[in-house]
């Protein structure tokens, strides 16, 4: 790959051209390639001594016009959709937005990789439908998990009853199928 070569080699470069050395030598001398020297010698030759300034604009790959945006598109919906893949997101876009320019799919698995675009998690709003408890022990949940398969072969039920502002789990009871609890939470 390329690479912008010293400005103090490409002023060294034109003045030994100036003297009346060939690009041929001159690239033997240096150890770069003939086009590289020509390249050199050219600049200067149109734009004198601004033209042996290196172009870092010119550097790296092009970024496509509305790829920033293609690319907030992207992280949204990987942050709405977290077990989805970057494939699939890219698949879904086209179907929905085939005018928008899109990079490849590493590229966005390499920039959702980096980290430094990380969305805050959005904050839902409160149902009006769903009151929410806002002191400890207002509301508990109660959740029943039923016939697991334990490693011995035999299944077992469990009853959790948590706390829904603090997410406490207050008591959990394994039990066999078809026991009566009602002397267990009394």
């Amino acid at each position: 790959m390329g690479q912008a070569k010293d400005v103090l080699l490409r002023q060294q470069v034109a003045s030994d051209h100036k003297l009346g050395d060939s690009y041929s030598s001159l690239a033997i001398r240096y150890g770069l390639s003939y086009n590289t020297i020509r390249t050199i010698c050219m600049r200067y030759k149109e734009l004198g001594e601004p033209g042996l300034i290196p172009r870092y604009a010119n550097c790296g790959r092009q970024v496509a016009e509305g790829s920033e945006r293609s690319f907030r598109l992207v992280r949204l919906l990987k942050h709405l959709h977290p077990t989805w893949g970057v494939g699939y997101l890219l698949v879904r876009i086209r179907q929905n937005y085939p005018e928008l320019v899109l990079q490849s799919e590493r590229h966005y698995q390499r920039r959702l990789a980096s980290g430094g675009n990380i969305l805050p998690k959005p904050q839902l709003p409160d149902s009006p439908l769903v009151e929410r408890s806002r002191l400890p022990h207002d509301t508990w949940q109660i959740d029943a998990k039923e016939r697991i398969g334990m490693a011995d072969g035999k299944e077992r039920c469990f009853l959790n009853i948590t706390d829904e502002k603090t997410a406490s789990l207050l008591t959990a009871k394994g039990f066999s199928p078809g026991a009566d609890l009602s002397s267990n939470f009394e």
